[in-house]
């Protein structure tokens, strides 16, 4: 069906039920501008939470360590890595007050949950983000932190960054991943972030390692949204599903069959998502056992299915995602793909000066 086809029967759908439908069916959320968050300054207070799965006690102090080389003060919740509660970090209680407190507390600049896992699905419907839009600070994260990404892009138009987390892909020392390093810190540091780069940049890619494809040519221009594709088809057809109608769309996923992958791109061809987007960019598709991106191969065939006919620019094999290689996208900022060229320009300020 195409998109014209769709959006009339849409508009003839709700027409005959506007009567029956109160008016706050309409979420006024679509309606608010996108905002940055105030960028990391030295001595900014920052915290560690666990909306997810458990964090492992070793790495606390590692992390704290890394944070603080950066001129930060970190805030470690007393009971951070003593919760848990079989794969989750704590009761949905627990867990959704550490988070409710990290965004109310005006001190707080920076929210970086630990880890990911399982759990943030559960406790999306009651997070205060009437007070993050109210407050914005830095929200970073991935694989389960998509879910909160996708509610936040939602409810609060706030742009937030699809990136490594302290027990995920963050280093000790810079030198050990610089590219990785470079991209998380560069995107959140007001020191780091120059007023050319405040202009426009370009993600930087790694000389080595995963090489960004070209399977479909072509530009385009769109906010980047996505992130992991288990949890974003987990939003679908909830009150956190977000308007992908001329997104760029970002995905990568770990540890999922190719037929699996197949299953979830359906559920998106199907919703009309994959119709309405303006672009596509593939992550990566990672084997953790294997560590390496083995099922990108294999899903070769899949994307073709899914995206030749779709009339716009497709990249895949781009480093995000469960890979070392997992550099920092902001999530809801204004970007140009050019799947020639294999680049990701960002077009707008992603963080305020503050």
């Amino acid at each position: 069906m195409s998109i014209r086809r769709r959006q009339l029967i849409a508009g003839v759908s709700l027409s005959a039920l506007a009567f029956q439908l109160p008016a706050v069916a309409f979420t006024r959320q679509d309606e608010l501008g996108w905002i940055a968050p105030p960028a990391l300054r030295e001595e900014d207070k920052v915290v560690f939470v666990a909306p997810a799965g458990p964090v492992d006690s070793a790495k606390v102090e590692t992390a704290r360590r890394v944070f603080e080389t950066k001129g930060l003060e970190v805030v470690v919740p007393r009971s951070l890595a003593s919760r848990r509660k079989g794969y989750l970090a704590g009761s949905d209680a627990e867990r959704l007050e550490e988070l409710n407190n990290a965004i109310a507390d005006p001190n707080i600049a920076g929210i970086f949950p630990f880890r990911g896992g399982y759990g943030l699905t559960r406790i999306l419907d009651r997070i205060d983000y009437e007070g993050l839009r109210k407050h914005p600070k830095i929200v970073a994260g991935f694989s389960d932190i998509t879910a909160l990404h996708l509610a936040i892009a939602k409810k609060s138009r706030l742009i937030t960054f699809h990136s490594p987390m302290p027990q995920a892909y963050l280093y000790d020392k810079d030198e050990e991943n610089p590219v990785v390093t470079n991209s998380f810190w560069g995107s959140l540091l007001r020191a780091r972030y120059t007023v050319e780069r405040a202009k426009g940049y370009c993600i930087e890619l790694p000389e080595n390692g995963l090489h960004p494809k070209k399977l479909i040519g072509g530009r385009a221009k769109g906010r980047l949204l996505g992130g992991n594709l288990t949890l974003l088809c987990s939003t679908l057809g909830t009150p956190f599903q977000v308007d992908f109608r001329g997104s760029i769309l970002f995905i990568e996923d770990v540890d999922e069959a190719p037929y699996r992958i197949d299953r979830y791109l359906s559920q998106l061809r199907l919703t009309g998502i994959l119709d309405d987007v303006s672009g596509i960019i593939v992550g990566t598709l990672t084997d953790s056992l294997a560590r390496e991106s083995t099922a990108q191969s294999a899903c070769q065939d899949i994307f073709e299915h899914y995206f030749a006919d779709l009339g716009v620019p497709v990249m895949t094999n781009f480093p995000v995602g469960h890979t070392r290689l997992n550099l920092t996208i902001p999530h809801g900022a204004e970007a140009e793909l050019d799947a020639d060229e294999t680049s990701l320009r960002i077009l707008e300020r992603t963080i305020s000066p503050g």
